[in-house]
C-alpha cells in the first residue's frame, strides 16, 4: 500500500479518535486494528516426519511481492498441520489430532485463500480447496476412529462379562463404522494425493498413517465379525432391463446363508431412490419377489440396491446387491377437483384432486403447491392417487395472485405431468401497525409495537423499519405474536434541539396479501453528558472515520496479516474487524489502489461461517454489499441505515434495495444485539450478499 493512502488511513483514523472522548473504549489499540500495514512474520522452522521442506520467511516474500513464495509457505505450515494430526492419530490421541486442526488451521487457511486470491491462475485456488476438504474430512475421520475405539472397549467389557446380546448390539454398531472408516479413509488419501501433486509436498508419510490406522480397525472388526456374525449372500436378477412407471421394475432373488441354507422372514429392501424404497420378506427357502415402479428416478440407465438389513441383535451379517435397469418418462395426468376460490391472509386455502397415468393411479409421489409464484407447502398422494391440501394463506402471496398451482416438484423424472391449476382470489387485509418507546439515558431508546390485522391476527415474521427525520435508524422483524422490538442509540445529528425526536415505524404490503402500515410517535430523547460511551455509540462514531477513509480514497483491508503459529499465543494480533462491530472496512473497487473486492469479503465470510465464526461471517458479507454498492452511492453516507437510505435514493431496483435492507437488517442485529449468531443468519448473509455481487449463494 502506498504512503499517501497509509497517511490517509491514519488521518481518518486519527478524526475518530479526536471524536471520541479520552474514557471511550475506542482507545488507540482499537484504531490499529483498522490499519492495513501487515505484521511480521519470521521464519518457523518445520520438521516433517522424515520429510524436508523448504519455507520462505513471509515476509521477504511480501517485500519482493513475491505471493508464489508465500503461497508456499503457508502451504508448507497447513500440511505441517495436517501431518501433525495423522501423526496423533496413529498415536491415538484423537483430541490432540482435532485440536491441531481447528481455529488456528482455520485463520492459517484464510490467509492462503486471500494469497491464492492474489496471484494469476487457478492452481492455487483449487489446493485451497483441496486443504478446506482435507481438513474436514480428516476431522471426520478423526471423530469416525475415535467412536469406533471407544465402542469395541465396550465390546470388550460385554464379551468379558458373558453379556452376548450387548456384545452383538455392539458388533452390528462396529460393522457400521468401520465401513464408514474404509470409505473415509480412501477420500482422505486422495485428498493427500491431490495435495501432493498440486504442491510438491510430500504427503507419503500422512497416506502411509492413515492407511495402517485403517488397516489396524479393519483387522479388529474381522475378528468381530468372525465371532458374532454368520455372513450371507445375496443374488437378484431383474425379469427387464426396459422399466417406467407402467412398466415396473420386478426383481426376484435368494437370500442364503454361508452354507448355503435359504434364511426365510428376513427383510429385503429395494432402493428405487434416496427417499423412496419397496420391502419384503423372504419365502422359508429365502427366496424373495419385488416391484417397484420408478416415480422420482431419474430416466436413462440406472442401478438399483438391493440389500438384506439385519436387526441389530440377528446372528446374521447384512448383504446387498445391485440390479441394472434403464428408465423411460410416462406421462400423468394431475386434476384439481375441488379448491378454495377466494382466500385472504391466514385464510385456509385448499385444493385437493387425484393423479393418474393411464390405467394406473399414481400413489405415493410428491406434489408442490403454489398461490400464483409462491410455494405453500407440499402434499402427497395416497393409494388411489388422491390428494388433498390445506394450509392458511402466508402473509408473502401477492394480492396479485390469480391460480392455485399442483404440480411435480422434480425434473427428468420417470414420471412428468403438466401442472393443474384452478382460479383464486386472494383478497387484501388492512393492518395496523402500533409503536410506543421508552426514552433511556443520553441519546437511547427502546422500541416495540405490533403488527396485526384489523381484527387483531398477528402478522408475523416481517420487516418494520423505524425512521428518524427520514433517515432510517434501525429495522427488525416481528415475532410469532406480530410484536417487534428494537433498541438504538442516536447519533447526534438526529436529535433535535429541543430533546424531542419523532420516530415512524414502517411496515410495506407491497408484494404480499396485506396491506401497508405506517405510525409514528414523538419521544424526548436527551443529549447525554460527557462521559463513556455505550459501545453503541463508539460504533457510529467509528462509522464515521470510515465513511471518511472512503471519502479520502478507500480503505483497504489488507488481506495478507500473516501469523498464525502451532500454538495459541502465535495467533495474530491484528483483528481486521471493527472491535463494536458497526461499519465494517469497505474498498472501493473504483479506486486504482483497492485490493479488497466484493468477491474476497464473500470468501472470508464463506471462511468465517466454515470456521465457526458466525458474526464475523455476517460482518464481511455486510462488507461485501457495501464494497458492490460504493461506487454508486454518495461516501457521506457513514452508518448502515445511512449506506440503506442511499441505495434506495439511489434508483436501484426494488428487489436489490430489499436484498440490500435484509443484509442490513441482518447485519445490524449481529452487531448490536445480545444474541448469539446463528449458521442460518450467516449463511442467509453470504447468500445475500451473493446474489448482489452476482456469485451463486453457498449453503448447507
Amino acid at each position: 500500500m502506498s504512503r499517501s493512502i497509509a497517511a490517509l488511513g491514519l488521518f481518518a483514523l486519527l478524526l475518530v479518535a479526536t471524536v471520541l472522548p479520552a474514557q471511550a473504549a475506542v482507545s488507540a489499540t482499537d484504531a490499529a486494528q483498522f490499519t492495513s500495514t501487515p505484521e511480521r512474520v519470521g521464519t518457523v522452522p518445520l520438521a516433517r516426519n522424515n520429510t524436508t521442506v523448504h519455507h520462505e520467511d513471509p515476509d521477504d516474500a511480501r517485500s519482493e511481492k513475491d505471493m508464489s513464495k508465500l503461497e508456499r509457505w503457508l502451504a508448507g505450515r497447513l500440511s505441517s498441520r495436517l501431518g501433525g494430526s495423522t501423526l496423533n492419530i496413529e498415536q491415538g490421541q484423537y483430541d490432540k489430532a482435532q485440536s491441531v486442526l481447528g481455529n488456528d488451521y482455520n485463520d492459517m487457511l484464510d490467509k492462503y485463500v486471500d494469497v491464492a486470491g492474489e496471484t494469476e491462475g487457478t492452481d492455487d485456488d483449487r489446493t485451497a480447496k483441496n486443504l478446506r476438504k482435507t481438513k474436514e474430512t480428516q476431522r471426520h475421520y478423526v471423530s469416525r476412529v475415535q467412536r469406533y475405539q471407544t465402542l469395541y472397549d465396550r465390546y470388550q467389557t460385554a464379551k468379558r462379562n458373558g453379556n452376548d446380546a450387548k456384545a452383538r448390539k455392539l458388533a452390528r454398531r462396529l460393522e457400521r463404522l468401520q465401513k464408514d472408516i474404509n470409505g473415509t479413509s480412501g477420500n482422505l488419501t486422495s485428498h493427500y494425493d491431490r495435495l501432493s501433486n498440486g504442491t510438491n509436498i510430500d504427503t507419503s508419510n500422512e497416506t502411509r498413517q492413515i492407511r495402517n490406522v485403517t488397516r489396524s480397525i479393519s483387522a479388529k472388526q474381522a475378528e468381530v465379525r468372525e465371532s458374532e456374525f454368520v455372513t450371507t449372500n445375496l443374488t437378484a436378477t431383474v425379469n427387464s432391463t426396459n422399466v417406467s412407471f407402467l412398466d415396473p421394475l420386478r426383481v426376484s432373488g435368494r437370500l442364503t446363508g454361508e452354507n448355503g441354507t435359504g434364511l426365510g422372514n428376513r427383510s429385503i429392501v429395494l432402493r428405487l431412490s434416496e427417499n423412496r424404497s419397496v420391502r419384503v420378506r423372504t419365502a422359508a427357502n429365502g427366496t424373495f419377489s419385488l416391484v417397484g415402479r420408478p416415480a422420482v428416478v431419474a430416466v436413462g440407465n440406472r442401478s438399483f440396491r438391493v440389500a438384506y438389513d439385519p436387526a441389530n441383535l440377528s446372528a446374521y451379517l447384512g448383504s446387498n446387491t445391485t440390479v441394472q435397469a434403464t428408465v423411460s418418462k410416462t406421462t400423468s395426468s394431475i386434476r384439481i377437483s375441488n379448491h378454495t376460490n377466494r382466500t385472504r391472509y391466514n385464510d385456509t386455502v385448499s385444493v385437493s384432486g387425484r393423479v393418474t397415468t393411464g390405467w394406473v393411479n399414481v400413489s405415493d409421489v410428491p406434489l408442490a403447491v403454489y398461490v400464483g409464484r409462491t410455494r405453500v407447502g407440499t402434499t402427497h398422494t395416497g393409494p388411489s392417487g388422491s390428494y388433498s391440501f390445506s394450509t392458511p394463506l402466508p402473509v408473502d402471496v401477492p394480492t396479485r395472485a390469480k391460480k392455485v398451482r399442483v404440480s411435480l416438484p422434480f425434473e427428468n423424472g420417470a414420471l412428468t405431468a403438466s401442472n393443474a391449476t384452478a382460479p383464486l382470489t386472494v383478497g387484501h387485509t388492512a393492518t395496523n401497525l402500533t409503536l410506543s418507546g421508552t426514552p433511556g439515558e443520553g441519546r437511547s431508546v427502546d422500541l416495540s409495537g405490533r403488527l396485526e390485522t384489523a381484527d387483531g391476527a398477528a402478522v408475523a415474521g416481517q420487516r418494520v423499519r423505524i425512521f428518524t427525520n427520514g433517515t432510517q435508524v434501525a429495522s427488525t422483524r416481528t415475532n410469532e405474536n406480530g410484536t417487534y422490538r428494537v433498541s438504538l442509540v442516536l447519533p447526534p445529528s438526529l436529535v433535535s434541539a429541543e430533546g424531542k425526536t419523532t420516530f415512524v415505524a414502517r411496515f410495506d404490503g407491497r408484494m404480499k396479501s396485506v396491506e401497508s402500515a405506517r405510525t409514528s410517535k414523538r419521544f424526548a430523547v436527551s443529549t447525554p453528558e460527557s462521559g463513556p460511551l455505550d459501545s453503541t455509540t463508539r460504533a457510529w462514531l467509528v462509522s464515521l472515520g470510515v465513511a471518511t477513509l472512503l471519502t479520502l480514497g478507500g480503505f483497504f483491508l489488507w488481506r495478507s496479516d500473516i501469523g498464525g503459529g502451532d500454538d495459541a499465543d502465535e495467533r495474530d494480533d491484528v483483528n481486521e474487524h471493527a472491535p463494536d462491530g458497526d461499519s465494517v472496512p469497505v474498498a472501493d473497487d473504483s479506486t486504482p489502489d483497492a485490493v479488497v473486492s466484493a468477491r474476497t469479503f464473500l470468501d472470508r465470510a464463506r471462511s468465517a461461517r466454515d470456521a465457526g465464526e458466525f458474526e464475523t461471517a455476517v460482518e464481511m458479507g455486510y462488507a461485501a454489499t457495501r464494497n458492490r454498492f460504493s461506487g454508486a452511492i454518495p461516501s457521506a453516507a457513514s452508518t448502515h441505515w445511512e449506506f440503506y437510505n442511499a441505495c434506495r435514493e439511489a434508483g436501484l431496483g426494488d428487489e436489490t434495495v430489499s436484498t440490500i435492507g435484509d443484509v442490513t437488517e441482518r447485519y445490524e442485529r449481529a452487531a448490536f444485539a445480545a444474541n448469539r449468531v446463528s449458521r442460518e443468519t450467516a449463511t442467509a448473509v453470504i447468500d445475500a450478499a451473493s446474489s448482489l455481487v452476482g456469485e451463486e449463494g453457498v449453503t448447507e
